[in-house]
């Protein structure tokens, strides 16, 4: 029997004129680097969680395309990480607690036209959407007649799921009137 056992060893010796065959692993590569790209998605846009906020949830699966970013706190709205408009304490506000805790109060200097629109916002999203207009107007992308691509107007909107209606209703105004037409409510993704 060992006989046989040497025999077997002997026959599987490899050769030192033996080469790798790197085609295959080659092919083998260029398979795998073509389904990760295939696979993998890019956003410029990177939203976190704020502390102090609760983000409602939402079974989506779609990114959001770049946009400016504004977050709703119970302390107050902030866009493009400057605090912009902040909010007032009321005796809700300050029950600890109340599940009404947040009251999402402006102050009257804050609110123009009849109370709709949040002034301090609107003139932060004018800012925003002129310097996004100018920007277009010196880049070389163009449409079929060479004009400057015209702004898109997108913005994402990430507030606290405790937000009444009425605020969030005033703040998609102010937008609106601030030429902002795309609204983007972010939530936070429920995992299946």
């Amino acid at each position: 029997m060992r006989s046989t056992i040497r025999t077997r060893r002997g026959r599987k010796k490899i050769h030192k004129d033996f080469e790798l065959q790197l085609t295959s692993m080659m092919d083998i590569l260029v398979i795998i680097l073509v389904f990760l790209l295939k696979s993998y998605t890019v956003s410029t846009n990177s939203f976190s969680s704020v502390p102090g906020i609760q983000i409602p949830i939402s079974k989506t699966q779609e990114l959001t395309p770049d946009s400016l970013h504004l977050i709703v706190t119970p302390d107050a709205i902030t866009f493009e990480n400057q605090r912009v408009v902040e909010f007032v304490k009321t005796v809700d506000s300050l029950e600890k607690d109340s599940a009404k805790a947040q009251s999402y109060a402006f102050k009257n200097e804050d609110l123009d036209e009849g109370g709709m629109r949040i002034a301090r916002l609107y003139d932060a999203l004018n800012r925003a959407r002129e310097k996004a207009e100018l920007l277009r107007a010196q880049s070389t992308a163009r449409d079929q007649n060479g004009n400057p691509l015209p702004f898109d107007g997108i913005i994402a909107i990430q507030a606290d799921k405790r937000v009444k209606y009425d605020t969030l209703r005033k703040i998609m105004y102010t937008a609106g009137a601030a030429q902002f037409r795309i609204f983007r409510l972010l939530a936070m993704r429920q995992d299946q």
